[in-house]
């Protein structure tokens, strides 16, 4: 079967394996653009990104980093409008430089939710990205996953026979 469009779930920064020194975070966008060149080279032109911070955004920077170099695209699911508000200081220029660099950017949720509606509303985003993808990239180990939104994204994809390409 031939794959069109694949979304990218993926660990917080604190949540990922190894400490985010910037070595490795640096071996972390080459394995995920190794990952992204493969699939481009089976047919892959779109990638999508909830846009979290951690592995999100730097799964979100690399492809914008070869969209021309290998004729693909970034589209954003930001799961509710003020969605920035929860992006770490650090990290606010990287998802403004993906938000402005996306060929699409889909607002999964207009408004913005009180606290307790937050984890309803990612998992609507993640569900919105399964949907609308043939497949997944996790940027995750793929065995032992640690319990939240990255599992959970992991679990529809699979319930929904759709193939999970793992990065760790």
């Amino acid at each position: 079967m031939r794959y069109v469009a694949l979304a990218f779930t993926g660990y917080r920064t604190e949540k990922l394996p190894f400490p985010p020194t910037p070595e490795n975070l640096s071996a972390l966008r080459e394995r995920i653009a190794r990952v992204i060149r493969e699939q481009a080279g089976l047919g892959v032109k779109y990638f999508m990104s909830g846009v979290c911070h951690g592995a999100d955004l730097i799964a979100a920077e690399t492809v914008l980093e070869l969209k021309e170099e290998l004729g693909i695209s970034l589209w954003c699911a930001v799961p509710f409008r003020g969605h920035e508000k929860l992006i770490p200081e650090a990290e606010l220029p990287l998802y403004r430089k993906v938000l402005s660099g996306a060929d699409g950017v889909i607002v999964v949720h207009d408004g913005y939710p009180s606290k307790g509606e937050y984890g309803r509303l990612f998992n609507d985003r993640n569900r919105f990205m399964v949907d609308k993808c043939d497949g997944l990239i996790a940027i995750c180990p793929g065995s032992d996953i640690q319990p939240g939104g990255t599992r959970n994204t992991v679990d529809m994809a699979r319930r929904a026979g759709k193939p999970v390409i793992f990065v760790l």
